[in-house]
């Protein structure tokens, strides 16, 4: 029930802020299979599109090229070791954002999802990877004492770093994940969100909430449930 309403808040806030419209104009058509005003039916997440990651439910089982998946990428973790995307290849993901000398909302986040951390510890399909947004301070060897001293298991949760404007590239296109909206092409400036994304075994988002709250962590952790007894959809 609270993922329904989770939800339905969503696809609210989304209609109020760009119009029902908005993704019909953009690209000329409507793609049949999809329906914006699809109701969340029990126990099944949405996926997303767009560049507002604009939720949505498939009704014929089966979905469009248009789904947001997670972008190609190479980074090392706090192990030293290479990490890429098929990393996330079929596992369920929680991604984050974060930077190891952060005094803000770093740390509530961080505290949150050591919460999913002990609710999945023993659930192999089921990972954290968080991306260091000031790479050249958060080397493989800061982030292992990082992770150590807020009680990460490396096993579990992987703590990224690498080449700065690649991070910032994948942080902005694949994951809307920068709040600084005056210099968006920046390799300097980032200032990332609170939120935190859902990624199924195929690389598909499947939920955003917000890390700092930690109502929305609950909510995402009743989420994974739904993930770890879903069939995956093909695509169109």
């Amino acid at each position: 029930m609270k993922s329904f309403f989770h939800y339905s808040a969503l696809i609210i806030f989304t209609l109020i802020l760009f119009g029902c419209d908005s993704w019909e104009q953009e690209s000329g058509k409507k793609d049949s299979s999809l329906t914006f005003f699809a109701k969340p039916e029990k126990d099944k997440l949405p996926y997303f599109r767009g560049k507002d990651l604009e939720a949505f439910w498939s009704e014929q089982g089966d979905l469009p090229e248009e789904v947001r998946m997670v972008d190609a990428f190479s980074f090392q973790n706090q192990l030293d070791q290479n990490i890429k995307e098929t990393h996330l290849k079929d596992k369920i993901t929680i991604v984050s954002f974060f930077f190891a000398k952060c005094h803000g909302i770093c740390p509530s986040i961080i505290r949150n999802l050591k919460f999913v951390q002990s609710a999945y510890g023993k659930e192999p399909k089921v990972q954290i990877v968080s991306y260091s947004v000031t790479p050249d301070l958060d080397t493989p060897f800061e982030l292992k004492k990082f992770g150590e001293e807020k009680g990460i298991w490396p096993q579990k949760w992987s703590l990224l770093t690498g080449d700065r404007e690649k991070i910032f590239r994948l942080a902005r296109n694949t994951f809307q994940a920068d709040t600084n909206t005056t210099n968006k092409d920046s390799v300097k400036d980032f200032v990332h969100s609170e939120q935190i994304f859902l990624i199924d075994e195929n690389l598909r988002f499947r939920g955003i909430y917000n890390g700092n709250r930690g109502e929305s962590v609950k909510i995402m952790i009743d989420d994974i449930k739904l993930l770890l007894k879903e069939k995956p959809l093909p695509l169109n």
